[in-house]
């Protein structure tokens, strides 16, 4: 016969057992999309800044895409920062996290290359919520010439947003990270938003985006709504931003648009993209670029 202190025993071992696995983080499914964002007047697109998209497949599969920025040691103007795009691959372990690293080498421009050595780690804490760190060293070559450039180490929030928004109004001090209806060779784009601490401002901004262009190529990047955008009493930004950039023989006219509604639990919008290049002396059009418009969803 057994006793007691036994059957107590086994008991509590399989309650133990049962809480253990209650507690283990859910597997990971779907796009996941963030990145992050360094406070105004740190530069807008220098070290500290990132956007990723994550997509977690079967069999705990993970396809990582980020755009990372980096700051190069004795450069000047144009040259003293670097963006470069990762694309990983990892294995969410059964505690929910991560870890993966490698070299990439990509010649964004005619005569510029670029060698990066990465590390990038993070762990699922739900669902629908990870966190973790990237970090990498860019050598640019260019002009017979090598400049090492560093990322520093990046702590990053992704999210993979239900679409609800909860009360209405920007949640103060918040970082809002989500998705758009665009998509990498993987992963949707991601999209990132930083809240001032009254929750009256979004004072920056970064998301992953593409345009077709009228020859009839894509081109892809990282852009930037406009620093500390103004959000009315009902959580709502709409903003529109036109310029001019000046070129030896041409001028590119740039039209950009970019709406939110925040609340306090997720935040929605759209943003649009349009350039036209024409030539200054003859007036006549070279190309134009297009993204349309283009949905997100994001959490904090």
């Amino acid at each position: 016969m057994r006793s007691k202190a036994c059957i107590c025993a086994a008991i509590l071992a399989c309650l133990s057992a049962a809480g253990a696995i209650a507690q283990a983080p859910p597997r990971p499914s779907g796009h996941y999309g963030g990145g992050a964002l360094v406070p105004p007047p740190r530069a807008h697109f220098g070290a500290g800044n990132v956007v990723i998209g994550l997509r977690a497949l079967p069999d705990r599969k993970l396809e990582i895409e980020a755009t990372i920025r980096a700051n190069c040691s004795g450069a000047t103007g144009a040259a003293k920062t670097v963006g470069t795009d990762i694309s990983a691959s990892a294995k969410v372990a059964p505690d929910g996290s991560f870890k993966t690293d490698g070299t990439e080498t990509s010649e964004p421009d005619r005569g510029v290359l670029l060698k990066t050595e990465y590390e990038l780690s993070g762990k699922f804490s739900s669902a629908s919520v990870v966190d973790g760190t990237i970090s990498a060293t860019i050598d640019r070559g260019a002009d017979g010439t090598t400049k090492r450039c560093r990322t520093g180490s990046v702590r990053f929030g992704a999210r993979r947003p239900s679409g609800e928004l909860g009360e209405p109004g920007a949640k103060p001090s918040a970082r809002y990270y989500g998705t758009t209806a665009q998509r990498g060779v993987g992963p949707r784009r991601a999209i990132v938003l930083r809240v001032s601490g009254d929750g009256l401002l979004i004072t920056r901004g970064l998301f992953g985006e593409s345009v077709t262009c009228s020859d009839g190529k894509r081109s892809s990047g990282i852009e930037a709504p406009r620093t500390n955008i103004s959000v009315n009493a009902k959580g709502r930004v709409n903003d529109r931003e036109r310029f001019t950039i000046n070129n030896d023989t041409t001028e590119t006219r740039v039209s950009d648009r970019f709406s939110a509604t925040l609340g306090e639990d997720g935040a929605k919008g759209t943003f649009s993209l349009s350039d036209r290049t024409i030539d200054k002396e003859t007036r006549r059009e070279i190309q134009s670029c297009r993204s349309g418009t283009i949905k997100w969803t994001a959490a904090p």
